[in-house]
């Protein structure tokens, strides 16, 4: 069985899911456009302008100090023009806690980084870097910090988005990773069994159907896997689905060229697998001649 085509197809696949993610990070690369810095400075600009009118009578002496510090820090944070750039997600709005290449904080990090809390900034990047600052309302140790700052949950949520915009709400978020990482789990499941089958009762490929859902299931798996890991904050799953799809298909191309092997070595042994019978001849007639006689038989 030749396996030209099949493996032909998973290479295309996997191709295309390089090209995909090369191309969308080339459109996003870091590049200090005057327009982008304009943007970013005018935001923390009106931030500081806008939070510096908010009635503090409420919070203590420490507080207003620690508020007005906060304030004088964004403001130079603003004029540094050291800001996360959007990789991944081209014209949506989606934040970034820690630029992952270049290691910028977003204004709300910046703060937390400047108040010695390095570690919060940390920890929130790995557990989700693309977090809206409203889905931290329940980080215990981000409140304390927001309270003992003087600054409220609504302060900081303006400090990371411009006015008049407005980020997914938290649940709808949480609910499109969900379906992401519950559709990339299905896939994981679904390769896996047929993985596991190719990889043991059809490791010689007599089933060739199962091989085939093998490969195709591979490389829908993979491409699936791609796109997730290179499209959605759900990275991790993403990867994972992109192996499980491409274990598929080597496993699937092995068993395919078994079964191969095994054909070929019986066409082998049926073409050697002939009986050879040699008899005596002798003729009754006077004079006659005496000789030999073969016959084969296959």
């Amino acid at each position: 069985m030749r396996l030209t085509r099949p493996i032909a197809a998973a290479t295309l696949a996997f191709a295309a899911i390089l090209t995909a993610s090369a191309t969308g990070r080339a459109n996003t690369a870091p590049g200090e456009s005057a327009e982008f810095l304009r943007i970013n400075q005018m935001h923390d600009d009106s931030v500081v302008a806008e939070l510096s009118t908010h009635d503090v009578s409420g919070l203590s002496h420490d507080q207003k100090i620690r508020r007005a510090s906060l304030l004088s820090e964004l403001h130079a944070y603003g004029e540094h023009g050291a800001f996360p750039h959007n990789y991944d997600f081209p014209g949506q709005k989606v934040p970034y806690f820690v630029d992952p290449q270049t290691g910028a904080l977003c204004a709300v990090a910046n703060l937390l980084a400047y108040t010695g809390r390095r570690d919060v900034v940390d920890r929130v990047a790995r557990t989700n870097n693309h977090v809206w600052v409203q889905q931290l309302a329940g980080d215990s140790t981000f409140r304390g910090w927001l309270t003992e700052n003087g600054l409220t949950l609504d302060e900081a949520a303006r400090i990371q988005l411009p006015a008049g915009q407005s980020g997914p709400p938290p649940v709808a978020l949480m609910a499109g990773a969900a379906v992401v990482s519950a559709t990339g789990l299905s896939i994981i499941a679904g390769v896996t069994i047929s993985s596991l089958w190719n990889a043991t009762s059809n490791a010689d490929g007599h089933m060739g159907k199962m091989s085939k859902i093998g490969m195709t299931s591979g490389v829908a798996a993979a491409v699936v896997g791609g796109l997730i890991a290179t499209g959605t904050p759900a990275r991790g799953i993403g990867a994972m689905t992109l192996g499980a799809g491409l274990a598929s298909v080597a496993l699937s191309a092995r068993s395919m060229q078994n079964h191969s092997a095994i054909v070929a070595a019986q066409d082998v042994k049926k073409g050697t697998l002939a009986q050879v019978t040699l008899a005596p001849v002798v003729s009754a007639e006077k004079g006659g001649s005496a000789g030999m006689s073969m016959s084969l038989k296959f």
